[in-house]
């Protein structure tokens, strides 16, 4: 991404963006279900490990709430996909994990989130039902030396550098901190078959917080996914 790219950065939910190998950006974060859906078709993997690297959990289940669509999701095709996904409603911003679950894209999901109100991670009925599971790591070396039992997605959400909980305000994370996180996340960003990043514009501070953001970040995964 060039410079006046990255200044045109702006809310947008249907905003998504291949940046080339397996890197992809979007505002909304409902976009990484519908890519790693592909990703799946694409490469023949039959489940996935997921880090999910993001301020918050992301965690809610649309279909437990409204069990009636659920065979819907579960018999759509592409295109019915892309519609669920670029509605919002039943996979969202904040609903994208668990209907990866309940499709089979993934088998377990390895959870670095600083969201200490509510329920951590996802519901247990949800990976009961699924017979998934999930992980919670504080310790960043450990998470980037452990040993997934299925080819990697690697998740990231700019909200994670962002410690204000109030909309489109700023308290971000000392640039060598973020720098420090991505280059130890490293080896993951490196092996995953994709990498999805989402802007979350609100959540990542102002507007301009959020496009510096990106300006950091980007080209960092950018090296890291070069061959």
């Amino acid at each position: 991404m060039n410079a006046a790219e990255y200044a045109g950065l702006d809310y947008d939910p249907n905003f998504r963006r291949d940046l080339g190998n397996g890197l992809w950006l979007m505002d909304d974060h409902k976009w990484a279900f519908y890519i790693w859906h592909r990703t799946k078709a694409a490469t023949g993997v039959d489940k996935f490990s997921l880090v999910h690297a993001d301020f918050h959990w992301d965690a809610v289940n649309q279909f437990h709430e409204q069990p009636a669509e659920k065979p819907k999701l579960l018999a759509a095709d592409d295109a019915v996909l892309l519609e669920l996904v670029t509605t919002g409603v039943l996979i969202g911003f904040d609903s994208f994990i668990a209907p990866a679950f309940l499709r089979g894209l993934l088998s377990d999901v390895h959870f670095y989130c600083k969201q200490d109100d509510g329920d951590a991670g996802l519901d247990q009925c949800l990976l009961d039902e699924t017979g998934g599971n999930q992980v919670f790591h504080a310790d960043l070396n450990a998470l980037a030396n452990y040993a997934f039992p299925n080819p990697l997605i690697f998740d990231l959400c700019l909200d994670l550098f962002n410690n204000s909980d109030m909309w489109e305000a700023g308290d971000l994370w000392p640039q060598e901190e973020i720098v420090a996180f991505i280059q130890t996340m490293r080896p993951l960003i490196s092996e995953a078959r994709v990498v999805t990043v989402s802007l979350s514009f609100g959540y990542s501070g102002s507007i301009e917080d959020t496009r510096n953001l990106a300006r950091l970040v980007i080209p960092m995964l950018e090296q890291y996914r070069t061959p």
